[in-house]
């Protein structure tokens, strides 16, 4: 019967390689256990990462539609609702209304207007008519996308020594809106509207608008130029 040393000593030998001379251990080294878990840490970050970067934008996208920042600025951008999801002409009057309001509140001396020139004369008119005088309205003539109008308006901003504006947007929009705009170098303060077909936040307008956030943050906000310099408000 062998003794107990010799035992150990044969299982040793059982438990190890040789190849051209070097002895290889082919146990479950504490080495490999620990990579495996530090790759499985790190999968796990990862998926965790990109579980929660939707949830954060959609939660971005919700508390930016509640809320109504009217504070004083020296501006009242109406966007142009061409792309709205929803009814255009209804968002249309509803922006109208919106940013009339502003004005008669006084939040902003003067309503911007963008979008392309055939709804210029239509919301000049319906400004009017809700009490802002034509000489305190001024229209560009731009897409109905989001980067391009606000560019325009940043660069005419920019050209009057002006920082801050209201911008007045469909709720789900309004993350989007105030993310392009501050790119832009604009100190802007969104007032959404609250009445009209694009108010509700359903799914499908808040799961397309936090897919255009996320793009925002991944690509678009990279190429934004800061057009505005900060100025005091006046």
């Amino acid at each position: 019967m062998a003794s107990p040393s010799v035992v150990r000593t044969r299982a040793a030998r059982t438990d190890t390689r040789t190849a051209g001379g070097a002895r290889i251990s082919s146990g479950k080294g504490s080495g490999g256990v620990s990579a495996r878990a530090v790759s499985t840490l790190i999968l796990t970050m990862v998926i965790v990462v990109a579980l929660l970067i939707p949830v954060g934008a959609t939660v971005q996208v919700v508390l930016a539609s509640q809320l109504d920042d009217r504070s004083p600025t020296q501006a009242i951008v109406m966007l142009d609702p061409g792309r709205v999801w929803g009814d255009p002409q209804a968002a249309r009057v509803a922006r109208v209304e919106h940013a009339a309001t502003l004005y008669r509140e006084g939040v902003a001396p003067v309503v911007m207007v963008t979008g392309p020139p055939r709804t210029h004369a239509a919301t000049r008119a319906a400004l009017w008519v809700e009490g802002v005088p034509p000489a305190d309205v001024i229209t560009f003539d731009t897409g109905a996308d989001t980067v391009g109008p606000l560019s325009v308006v940043a660069s005419v901003m920019s050209d009057l020594n002006w920082s801050s504006a209201t911008i007045v947007t469909d709720p789900a929009h309004a993350a989007r809106v105030q993310a392009t705009a501050g790119g832009l170098g604009i100190d802007a303060r969104v007032s959404p509207t609250d009445q009209g077909s694009n108010v509700s936040l359903t799914s499908d307008y808040v799961g397309r608008e936090v897919a255009a956030l996320l793009r925002h943050h991944a690509f678009t906000r990279w190429t934004l130029p800061s057009i505005v310099e900060a100025a005091p408000a006046r």
